[in-house]
């Protein structure tokens, strides 16, 4: 280990005195350190050290040398030197299998490194494209808003049209029905007295009835009274239908059988109030009709010049076009703008409130966008935004009778293998490990993720997992465990954590 001239001396390494290069190695302890002594036991609590030609030497305990056990350390059996034990020199084959082993981390290494590159990539490109869909969501929704408000005074306009044109409707019902009214008028009248001539002979043969029935009355009341009361035995439905009649006149003369035919009141069959009693020559001012353009209005108008000195001081007061010619000056971009569709629209308050509707919808999920990208934007994806490209990007793994599964940056969930509803095993809250959330980056808090605040443990804590990160060449759940009730271990491979170091391997040997 010490490479001196024989003549010369050596300084222990605590500095408490010099001595002969001779005496290093000789089985007694002259430093009070035992530095001289490090390749035998003479010196308590002080270390052996191993050369392991064709591999990398390494430190015992000293009290583990000539202790009858070959120490795997001390693949050259050199810490068995007196021979107590035999322990063959397999540094040849130990060197082999590690440095096959070293090669093969190297090259995960390597791979690793490559993938957390393109991470690297493409969490500047990122950055970048969520910068500018931001720009632009903010554009669509301004543009979205000014729409909005658009639609708003077209769904208005529409709506009045709508209204406009019932009341046309209901003007032009009302002067087709009195139209037709004169001639439904006459065949009512005709009808009625056609009824009249037929109650009238009723009437008649009633009255004759009646005439003949009275006499066969008299009769009864008569001398030949007994004569007509055995005829009476005789036809018993005479003496039934004469019982009738005198019932009859009894209700007649106290008022409960009479017949009246009175001519009822003739009712208008056509109700005015429909068009709110608006007269036509008003529905069809252009001045009100919400078609109209407001020069029509204004040129429609200028007949209030001609009235007299009364009411041409009057007529501006009263003047109906002021709405349409406040609204024209009020939103003159938004006329100039509208486009073929906005003037169908004007005319179909379903589909301009439709369209409105689908407006603020689609405003809605703009506004739903803008923030998930500023929310990512704010989120701490570790160095460089290196994690940027995995956040919501599930991994899993089987252990016994679940699944776990953690998604980066998001949660981290347990699902029963045979089916069944999954059980919360938290959050992500933060970076560094459960133990110290106080780590920094350059201590490895980016090589710790915690998900906290899971589902309550039955008479324990709320479920959470600690997920540990090491290299890989790949994104893989190695391990889960359960240190502590309703605490989760996991352990994950990934690209993301690879780090280029010096290859210490290379230069021992």
């Amino acid at each position: 280990m010490y490479s001196l001239e024989p003549n010369a001396l050596f300084a222990c390494l605590d500095g408490s005195k010099s001595i002969p290069a001779t005496s290093i190695n000789d089985d007694f302890c002259d430093c009070y350190d035992g530095s001289d002594e490090p390749g035998t036991s003479a010196c308590n609590d002080t270390f052996f050290y191993c050369n392991n030609a064709g591999h990398i030497g390494s430190f015992i305990p000293s009290s583990r040398v000539n202790d009858g056990i070959c120490d795997p350390e001390c693949c050259d059996g050199s810490d068995e030197y007196l021979g107590i034990i035999k322990c063959p020199d397999v540094c040849a084959k130990v060197g082999a299998e590690f440095k096959k082993a070293e090669l093969e981390k190297q090259r995960v290494l390597q791979k690793g490194i490559k993938v957390k590159k393109e991470y690297l990539t493409y969490a500047i490109n990122a950055k970048h494209v969520r910068a500018k869909q931001i720009i632009d969501l903010e554009v669509d929704i301004w543009n979205i808003t000014s729409r909005i408000e658009e639609l708003k005074v077209i769904r208005n306009e529409a709506e009045a049209y709508e209204n406009h044109v019932n009341a046309l409707m209901a003007q032009q019902s009302l002067e087709e029905a009195q139209a037709v009214m004169p001639q439904q008028l006459a065949e009512c009248t005709q009808r009625k007295n056609v009824l009249r001539s037929n109650i009238d002979t009723l009437n008649s043969r009633i009255n004759e009835l009646q005439s003949i029935l009275d006499n066969l009355m008299k009769l009864k009341d008569a001398e030949e009274g007994a004569a007509f009361e055995a005829l009476l035995r005789d036809k018993p439905i005479l003496k039934e239908t004469l019982q009738q009649y005198d019932d009859f006149k009894r209700n007649l003369e106290d008022g409960r059988g009479a017949i009246a035919l009175e001519a009822e009141p003739e009712v208008s069959i056509i109700d005015e109030s429909a068009t709110g009693g608006v007269d036509r020559a008003t529905l069809t001012d252009p001045c009100i009709d919400p078609t109209a353009s407001t020069v029509r209005c204004v040129l429609g108008s200028a007949r209030g010049l001609l009235l007299g000195s009364y009411g041409a001081i009057k007529y501006p007061f009263v003047w109906p076009g002021w709405r349409k010619l406040y609204s024209s000056l009020r939103n003159p971009f938004i006329r100039l703008s509208r486009s073929e569709e906005n003037e169908l629209l004007r005319k179909d308050a379903s589909k301009a409130r439709s369209h409105l509707l689908d407006a603020e919808n689609k405003k809605r999920d703009l506004e739903t966008k803008i923030a998930d990208l500023k929310k990512k934007s704010e989120l701490d994806m570790g160095p460089n935004n290196v994690w940027d490209k995995l956040v919501g990007t599930c991994f899993e793994i089987k252990s016994f009778e679940y699944f776990y599964e953690i998604c980066i940056l998001d949660k981290a969930v347990q699902r029963p293998i045979n089916g069944g509803s999954s059980t919360d095993l938290g959050k992500f809250s933060r970076w560094g490990s459960r133990k110290d959330d106080k780590m920094t980056e350059s201590t490895g808090k980016y090589l710790f993720m915690m998900f906290e605040n899971g589902a309550h443990c039955w008479n324990g804590p709320h479920r959470s997992v600690e997920v540990a990160f090491e290299c890989g060449s790949e994104n893989k759940v190695m391990s889960v465990a359960e240190p502590s009730k309703c605490e989760y271990a996991m352990r994950v491979q990934t690209p993301a954590v690879c780090e280029e170091s010096a290859d210490t391997y290379h230069n021992e040997l």
